[in-house]
């Protein structure tokens, strides 16, 4: 409530005219009760209850203190129907609505009348076809049937869990840098160190560097829905949620595994190639570990296939009986990762600490954008940022192996 209007109240509940003390004394109160009235709710019936505690009684038995008790009931009325306060945007919105108006209230303003008048406006919030009621829950059917059983849980589609950050050096920080820059070394450096004879030159030493860089990626999504949505389907709406998040998550995971698939190098070859009558995965693994320890690197992470991994499971011996090998006896100190997310007939083997990572927290954020107001739509934006660390130098501590091909390298004879 403004002062002006307290005032009129006041002057309108009188049964004469005010005098200026008068005035003065009620305008000090309807000052009080505007500031009142711009707080929340706890705050403004505690400061109405000092401010009715100094008024007096009129004429027709109705007080000052009931009439800005009642008005602040109303208020609360108001507040307790509300159900979700007007964003910065939907402010934006309705004051466009008003300035489109704005020669309409110069011109009552102007006119000066004390006749009751009004501006008429509409701000349209119907729903579109987005994510709303009907589109949101489909195949429903008119059922009048009392004996149903309303299953709260969701049936969703399975998907391969998130692995990636457990296999590499993965942190999360509250800002991913825009750039990540190191040096790296680009040769093993001029010069061998060696015994010196007394009173020879020592022999030069000369260590070179360059700098590398990756830019940050952005892994994002957006969900679009209707008021009704939220309202009718709240629980719902939650697990969408939910879901969006994971999805935006599979699709960061994905994304990594797929840049170290792309940046790792193929097996080139080692001691083992020609001397297995009959190579298994167990012995491609072999292969790939020793060409890493070759570089000097231990391999501790290994990715299959489920159609690879599956063939560690129903081996056989010459008689068709069942062989089985513990994980811990075919991958010794390895960290086996099983997704479809690597394609058949691939193995990926290395030494996670040598690849490195920074992200963000999962962000999310709501929002509208184009007629979205005026059509009782909204926007959620998921996203997250990313950092991927992928030495050049480095590549010599991971191995993609084309499993075929490395068993036809192992093979005895093969040549």
């Amino acid at each position: 409530m403004k002062k002006e209007d307290f005032m009129k109240i006041m002057r309108s509940n009188a049964k004469q005219q005010l005098t200026d003390q008068e005035e003065s004394y009620f305008g000090s109160i309807g000052q009080a009760i505007e500031d009142a009235f711009t707080a929340d709710r706890i705050e403004r019936n505690k400061k109405l209850d000092d401010v009715t505690n100094l008024l007096g009684t009129f004429d027709d038995g109705q007080n000052a203190a009931s009439i800005i008790r009642t008005l602040a009931k109303k208020v609360d009325e108001v507040e307790a129907k509300m159900t979700r306060n007007l964003s910065d945007s939907d402010k934006g919105k309705i004051k466009r609505a008003l300035e489109s108006k704005k020669d309409e209230i110069i011109a009552i303003r102007d006119r000066k009348s004390s006749t009751p008048w009004q501006i008429e406006f509409n701000i349209k919030r119907a729903a579109s076809a987005m994510m709303q009621t009907s589109t949101v829950v489909t195949g429903a059917v008119a059922d009048n049937n009392p004996n149903q059983f309303e299953d709260v849980e969701i049936e969703v589609i399975r998907y391969p869990k998130d692995f990636i950050r457990d296999a590499i050096s993965s942190r999360q920080v509250s800002k991913v840098p825009a750039r990540w820059g190191w040096k790296e070394e680009i040769t093993a450096g001029d010069g061998a160190i060696g015994a010196v004879n007394e009173g020879a030159a020592k022999t030069l030493v000369d260590f070179k560097f360059e700098w590398k860089y990756v830019n940050r990626k952005k892994y994002a999504g957006r969900i679009e829905l209707t008021e009704e949505v939220e309202i009718d389907f709240d629980q719902l709406l939650l697990d969408i949620v939910d879901m969006f998040e994971s999805k935006v998550l599979r699709a960061y995971n994905d994304g990594l595994l797929a840049d170290i698939i792309a940046w790792a190098p193929a097996y080139a070859g080692t001691a083992l190639d020609g001397t297995i009558k009959k190579p298994i995965l167990m012995n491609v693994v072999t292969a790939g570990r020793l060409q890493l320890a070759s570089a000097e690197y231990s391999p501790d992470v290994l990715i299959l296939n489920p159609a690879d991994y599956a063939g560690t499971q129903v081996m056989q011996n010459v008689n068709g009986d069942p062989i089985f090998i513990p994980d811990n006896v075919l991958f010794p100190g390895l960290r086996l990762f099983v997704t479809n997310k690597i394609a058949a007939g691939t193995a990926l083997l290395g030494e996670g600490s040598l690849v490195k990572e920074q992200h963000s927290p999962f962000i999310l954020r709501q929002g509208v954008y184009g007629n979205q107001f005026i059509e009782n739509e909204k926007t959620i934006v998921g996203e997250l940022f990313s950092c991927l660390k992928l030495p050049t130098e480095s590549k010599k501590g991971w191995v993609k192996m084309n499993i075929a091909a490395v068993k036809q390298a192992l093979t005895l004879n093969n040549a």
